[in-house]
């Protein structure tokens, strides 16, 4: 190498940082300018100049996620890499791509539980994602490799009856407990599931002779209150679910159960807890037909799943991944100051502020979205009774309805507030019956059971998200 071959190598080394630096700097501007495929372009030629730059892989990963190219699975591989000595932060970043990438994360998570086999939760979310591709009964195909080689590990198998009962597998969790039964004598966590179990498939005499075994603890007491309201003994029930309210003021499940022992017994404080007026009710968005089309244009888009989630409340339908207001197209952003805007006015008209009362100790706090998703319902779907356990609020805004919805004598794909779930065996009808419409939004406290009516034919196209609170000075 002669003298002027190394005066411009060291030119070129010296301008590098500099050069790199720009290139980086403008695909960040770019990309929180929502130029993406700008961004793209820069982002690239940063990673030329220095392959080994994490927020540049990262950035590139955000940039290939966001306008849906093909193979952004392998882009998000070599963000991914960087962070193999910290397994918890790979497996969030992983969640957050699957939101985007659907089947496509398949194989980054298969590659982590390689690394990380106990990880229940990367088990767990492999199984949503098998599931909701229409894998059928090989949703469950990790869990089954890993437990071949570690059949007595604790978490795995605890995660595994989980996945299952969540599923809807009741009897199939229940007989592999069966199996394993003697790896785990005299171990809390295995009866109070077991328990659990039961109460869900609606095995009283199992769960009555399992809860003697379990102790006075406020999970312990919710799983039996549970069971007595399931046999009758409501009165007995009551007072367990009492205490663990009192012991535990934000535990909605409690509070959940609490409500229907106090209708049942006709108990004033039932008018106290659900019965003020404003607790729940309607209001409309102020989006015109036009709009609201665009916007379900918009989240027919995002509905990528072929058949419904496990552990969630559809049926016949599916449901979109990942927080739904985090998303920056317009007609989303749209919809979501449409959706605050009515928020506000509802809260404004709730019931006085009280310290005692799960939903209005929040009443004069901030209240921010948490979970936030779309459900596409075609005919025959529905969802079961459920309630919400980390919200405060929860919501159903119709975007896209059926015409059945129409009739008013058969309420199809109506909206139930308080009816109990199948489970319970609960004779109640449900406290009120609200016909959707569109650009209609339905709040309530999210401890309420609700569920809708089956309808025949068409689609309804809805979103929905649990309001949480913030302190007003955060």
């Amino acid at each position: 190498m002669d003298s002027h071959d190394a005066g411009h190598h060291s030119a070129t080394m010296g301008q590098f940082p500099f050069a790199f630096q720009q290139l980086e700097d403008r695909a960040l501007r770019f990309e929180g300018a929502q130029r993406l495929e700008e961004a793209r372009a820069a982002f690239d030629a940063a990673l030329e100049l220095n392959p080994t730059s994490q927020s540049c892989a990262e950035g590139r990963a955000r940039i290939a996620l966001a306008l849906g190219e093909e193979g952004a699975a392998e882009i998000c591989i070599r963000a991914l890499a960087f962070h193999d000595d910290n397994p918890e932060r790979q497996l969030r970043m992983i969640a957050t791509a699957a939101a985007e990438l659907g089947t496509d994360a398949i194989p980054l998570l298969e590659d982590f539980i390689r690394r990380n086999p106990e990880n229940a939760t990367a088990h767990e979310l492999l199984s949503e994602i098998r599931a909701e591709s229409g894998a059928g009964d090989g949703f469950i195909e990790s869990y089954i490799s890993a437990l071949a080689e570690r059949p007595r590990s604790k978490p795995l198998l605890i995660s595994y009856w989980n996945t299952l009962t969540r599923a809807g597998r009741l009897n199939d969790a229940l007989d592999s407990m069966d199996a394993s039964r003697s790896i785990f004598e005299g171990d809390r966590d295995f009866v109070l599931l077991e328990v659990n179990i039961a109460n869900h498939a609606g095995l009283t005499e199992r769960a009555g002779v399992l809860i003697h075994h379990l102790d006075d603890c406020a999970d312990a007491s919710l799983a039996r209150g549970q069971h007595l309201l399931q046999v009758g003994q409501v009165r007995e029930a009551a007072k367990l679910l009492e205490a663990v309210v009192h012991a535990e003021p934000d535990n909605l499940s409690a509070w959940a159960l609490v409500e229907l022992a106090w209708r049942i017994l006709d108990d004033p404080r039932h008018a106290w807890l659900i019965g003020q007026s404003g607790l729940y009710g309607t209001r409309e968005l102020a989006l015109d037909r036009s709009q609201l089309e665009k916007v379900a244009s918009t989240l027919r888009t995002l509905h990528r799943a072929h058949v419904q989630p496990i552990g969630q409340s559809v049926r016949g339908g599916t449901q979109t991944a990942g927080q739904l207001f985090l998303r920056r197209e317009p007609e989303i952003v749209l919809l979501a100051d449409a959706l605050a805007a009515a928020i506000r006015d509802f809260v404004a008209q709730l019931p006085d502020a009280d310290p005692r009362h799960p939903l209005l100790k929040h009443r004069n706090m901030g209240m921010a979205f948490g979970p936030s998703w779309s459900v596409r319902l075609t005919g025959g779907g529905y969802h079961s009774a459920h309630f919400h356990p980390n919200g405060i609020l929860s919501s159903a805004c119709y975007i896209t309805l059926p015409e059945a919805v129409a009739d008013r004598d058969s309420k199809q794909g109506w909206l139930e507030l308080g009816r109990p779930p199948a489970e319970l065996a609960i004779d109640l009808e449900p406290l009120a019956t609200i016909q959707p419409e569109q650009g209609r939004l339905v709040l309530f406290p999210s401890f309420l059971f609700h569920g809708t009516r089956v309808f025949g034919g068409g689609e309804r196209l809805s979103v929905a998200f649990d309001l949480v609170p913030v302190p007003m000075d955060a």
